[in-house]
């Protein structure tokens, strides 16, 4: 290929000017690649790469690479819907806090992946807020009175309560950040350790049906850490819960029991434990309502919801530190029709809940609807961000081209607010050159940023259901042909793609040992798809690559 040297005395002088520290080749004729640069100071883009959490964290080689040859860095799975998400719907952010902190403490970038993919999600806490029962379902409304202690009472604290013990440190509080909700709640404040019982809040009687189970739910809160109450009920054979230990912010709480009598009181009994207590929003329900099944509206408000609240907690909590995402992973099936199937294992279909198809999963849209929800609950977080859509196979299946390219333009005259294209480019050494170049060139019309997002080259082309996948054997022609491949990606990146829309090149992985194609259970074990071997020495493919990464 040819360089452009038309510019480059200027280009220099503009070099030197700013202080770019990049060396690159220039020499119209000849390539002189200097092969001692790393591969992030040899790229004039971003380059990123794929990163194994805990590879990545224990440290050696693998991070050692990472951290000196690339930009960038896209967790594999850490930031992930069924990474993040608990069985109970609460967020852990231990890993991908700790991973974003490493990786940004390196002086290096975070690219976010993925905010909705149907794999790897908490397919269990998916399916189960779809067999929730529904709103119209047998009420369950709350049996206890004035839960909220919003009611004052007279010759008492609260309406609907009474003090049997202690009623000189029992008060209402309403001073900033007393309340969980309204303008008043209970406060218990006993100044010296005693029983339980010496302070005691106790509702009216509550009709209950002996044998039933019934839960109370209500928040709390300690002005100091270290405090202790429990709860009883009155009537019949006395029943209490465990112990509670407040924390100093509201949370809330809960106690099943199996009623044995057809009346309860409910009791707090806070006189244990010197404190300042707080208590609001009680409600006292069957814990076990008759349920019966939502309907498909309600189901996708359910799932529409989630889905919106994890995108906005996720773009929101890493604002500051993580500026481009792919907010869309892999819509389409082979057909280039949106993905639907059955919910199984860590497996979801979004498109089947979010306006795309009816109850019966009946196409009633070309799937745009969940695309443009997503990208705009990412864009709503953070405006700032680059937000990207990311698939395979563009460069070998033109259906599934064509299905993108109609998508985005039709998002575009939407107005969905979306940045830039991932073409993962999983490809085999055999891939044809052209079929790389039209790829790339039909996705740069588009006016979008484009990135290769997850670059390897695969030598083993068995199917990974095929016992001879097990028996391959590499040839002395494989590597240098996969070398050649590496090389002429980055050139048609750098031919196709004008360099004010080229967001950067990632390698998937780091040595062919880490690499997703040799978990391609059962018998593709394997492959030697990437820029380093087992050992994270050298391949061709790496010299190939980092000569290509100098080309002008």
């Amino acid at each position: 290929m040819t360089f452009n040297n038309i510019l480059w005395p200027g280009l220099l002088a503009l070099v030197c000017i700013t202080g770019c520290q990049k060396k690159v080749n220039n020499d119209p004729d000849t390539i002189h690649p200097d092969l001692d640069l790393t591969l992030k100071d040899a790229a004039t883009f971003p380059l990123g790469v794929g990163v194994d959490y805990t590879a990545f964290m224990a440290g050696g080689n693998y991070t050692t690479l990472v951290k000196s040859q690339f930009d960038n860095a896209t967790p594999g799975y850490v930031m992930k819907h069924g990474a993040i998400i608990q069985g109970n719907g609460s967020y852990n952010f231990t890993n991908a806090d700790a991973f974003v902190n490493s990786v940004t403490g390196a002086g290096m970038s975070v690219y976010g992946h993925t905010l909705c993919w149907f794999q790897n999600n908490n397919g269990n806490y998916l399916r189960a807020l779809l067999a929730q029962g529904g709103t119209g379902a047998p009420n369950n409304p709350s049996l206890i009175l004035n839960g909220g202690f919003e009611a004052a009472g007279s010759g008492v604290t609260f309406l609907n309560w009474s003090v049997w013990n202690g009623g000189s440190v029992v008060s209402a509080g309403t001073g900033a950040g007393e309340m969980y909700e309204g303008a008043r709640s209970l406060k218990a404040a006993p100044a010296v350790a005693g029983n339980p019982w010496d302070v005691q809040v106790v509702s009216d009687d509550i009709a209950m049906t002996s044998g039933t189970s019934y839960k109370v739910r209500f928040y709390a809160k300690a002005a100091a850490a270290g405090g202790k109450f429990r709860l009883s009920n009155n009537g019949g054979s006395a029943q209490y819960s465990a112990d509670y230990a407040p924390t100093t912010s509201w949370a809330p709480y809960e106690w099943t029991f199996s009623s044995n009598n057809a009346t309860k009181k409910i009791v707090f009994d806070m006189g244990s434990t010197p404190n300042t207590y707080y208590i609001d929003s009680i409600s006292v329900t069957l814990a076990n309502p008759p349920a019966s099944a939502a309907g498909f509206a309600e189901q996708q408000l359910r799932i529409d919801t989630t889905l919106q609240h994890f995108i906005t907690s996720m773009v929101t909590r890493y604002k500051d530190r993580v500026h481009a995402w792919d907010v869309i992973n892999e819509p389409f099936d082979d057909n280039g029709v949106l993905r639907s199937g059955t919910s199984a294992s860590d497996a979801f279909y979004w498109g089947d809940y979010l306006g795309d198809r009816d109850a019966a999963k009946k196409m009633l849209t070309n799937g745009d609807s969940m695309i443009a929800k997503a990208f705009r609950y990412a864009h709503a977080a953070d405006p700032t961000a680059k937000l990207f859509l990311n698939d395979y196979a563009h460069e070998t299946n033109t259906t599934k081209m064509d299905s993108l390219i109609a998508l985005i333009t039709r998002l575009k005259a939407k107005g969905v607010p979306i940045d830039g294209v991932g073409l993962q480019m999983h490809m085999t050494y055999l891939v044809s050159n052209t079929a790389i170049d039209n790829a790339l060139m039909k996705m740069a019309r588009l006016g979008l940023l484009v990135k290769i997002s997850e670059l390897d080259i695969s030598v083993n082309l068995g199917d990974q259901q095929n016992p001879q996948t097990a028996n391959f054997v590499l040839s002395p022609t494989m590597l240098p042909q996969q070398a050649a491949k590496f090389r002429y990606v980055v050139e048609s990146y750098l031919r196709n793609v004008p360099g004010a829309q080229r967001y950067g090149i990632t390698i998937w992985g780091v040595g062919d040992g880490d690499s997703w194609l040799r978990n391609r259970m059962p018998y593709h074990l394997k492959d030697y798809p990437l820029l380093w071997d087992d050992n994270y020495n050298k391949k061709d493919a790496y010299n190939e690559f980092l000569t290509g990464l100098q080309l002008k």
